[in-house]
């Protein structure tokens, strides 16, 4: 198994153990991200009654976990934060039945369907 494979095991492991105690209270949840993220596309429309504050939470904890994680995606040169806060949030409007997640691991979630990762991408060829 590659580094990059186990470190992300370990990250999803950390994140899915975390949402079993009450450390969670600390995190955000996807339903936190989904109220966030609800701004952010109203930011993205002009719209004037826009918590901006919160559409700049939305932009700044999805790049925070792009960033982090990054890495482990084949993403291509001159995607934007634009571009990502787009692609997490068509993921989470598809799929509502995962909101109770936590926000990181639906963000990870939206890149994978994205981007192929690095391993799977070589294996491809």
């Amino acid at each position: 198994m590659s580094k990059a494979k186990c470190l992300f095991i370990v990250f999803l492991l950390i994140l899915l153990s975390s949402a079993q105690t009450e450390c969670m209270a600390f995190g955000m949840s996807g339903n936190d991200l989904v109220s966030l993220m609800r701004e952010y596309d109203k930011a993205d429309r002009d719209d004037r009654s826009t918590d901006y504050s919160a559409a700049r939470e939305y932009r700044g904890f999805v790049i925070g976990v792009c960033d982090s994680t990054r890495f482990l995606y084949d993403m291509p040169d001159g995607v934007t934060q634009g571009q990502i806060g787009a692609i997490v949030s068509k993921y989470l409007k598809a799929h509502p039945e995962e909101w109770s997640a936590p926000a990181a691991f639906l963000v990870i979630n939206a890149l994978k369907e994205a981007f192929p990762l690095k391993e799977e991408k070589k294996k491809k060829r």
